[in-house]
């Protein structure tokens, strides 16, 4: 018996689409991995190339939905690619994920963030019957911490110390937290 592909959603919201990866995408995603600034508070260094940025888009095309979701946020509009945002380290016995975003520097304060991280909360939760979602960031991330917020997230605790292997740098974040039927 044939085996049932494994598609990714697409999720939409009024101004956005939230889709898989694609090869075409490459470019954009580079402008997003490779710029420093943007990824200061990430948990991963700046992509040095266009070759590095390719290999890591092979894990974001090929996703496992059952376990990680990698969208790019396209705006419906324009069809530009605005941002990251995803979902991992998927325990399907104890309802818990981890999420994180990126959003293009230009894109930032229009409320793309938290419209993405709506229909991906209700995604989870209503699809994919997740009951706790968490997401770790740098205390000095203070729009990360507040989109957080805005989305029902909890500060639970921390730091915890050293969490994060950056280059050769060691980085504490917080734990924010969000139960089922607390989001926003």
């Amino acid at each position: 018996m044939a085996r049932k592909p494994k598609t990714a959603p697409i999720l939409q919201t009024d101004r956005l689409r939230l889709r898989p990866f694609r090869a075409s995408d490459l470019k954009a995603a580079h402008a997003l991995y490779g710029d420093g600034e943007n990824l200061r508070y990430w948990g991963v260094a700046p992509s040095p190339s266009l070759d590095n940025t390719r290999k890591m888009m092979r894990w974001h095309i090929s996703c496992a939905p059952a376990h990680y979701m990698i969208w790019a946020v396209e705006e419906k509009k324009s069809k530009h690619l605005v941002g990251i945002i995803n979902y991992f380290r998927r325990d399907r016995r104890e309802k818990r994920v981890e999420v994180g975003w990126l959003i293009r520097p230009g894109m930032q304060g229009k409320g793309y963030m938290t419209e993405a991280g709506q229909a991906l909360l209700r995604h989870l939760i209503d699809t994919l019957k997740v009951h706790r979602v968490e997401a770790l960031i740098r205390p000095e991330n203070k729009p990360s911490a507040a989109l957080a917020k805005r989305l029902g997230f909890r500060l639970e605790g921390g730091p915890l110390r050293d969490r994060w292997l950056v280059g050769d740098k060691w980085h504490s974040v917080m734990l924010y937290g969000l139960i089922a039927g607390e989001e926003r």
